[in-house]
C-alpha cells in the first residue's frame, strides 16, 4: 500500500501536468488562427500621421 504523502505528491504532479497541457492546448489553438500574431493587431503605418507642429509643417503666425 502507498504512503499517504506519496499519493498526494502523485496527485499534485498529475494535476500540474493536466493544467499545463490544457493551457498549452489553448495557446496553440489561439495562436494558430489567421492573423493571430501581434503584428496583425498593430495599426498600419501612416506617414502623414507622424507629422506634427514641431516638424515645421505649420508656418508660424506673426502677431
Amino acid at each position: 500500500m502507498m504512503e499517504p504523502g506519496l499519493g498526494a505528491v502523485i496527485f499534485l504532479i498529475l494535476t500540474i501536468i493536466v493544467v499545463f497541457s490544457v493551457g498549452a492546448f489553448l495557446v496553440y489553438r489561439v495562436m494558430n488562427r489567421p492573423n493571430a500574431h501581434i503584428g496583425s493587431r498593430l495599426p498600419t503605418e501612416d506617414p502623414s500621421a507622424e507629422v506634427g507642429p514641431e516638424d515645421g509643417s505649420d508656418p508660424p503666425s506673426d502677431p
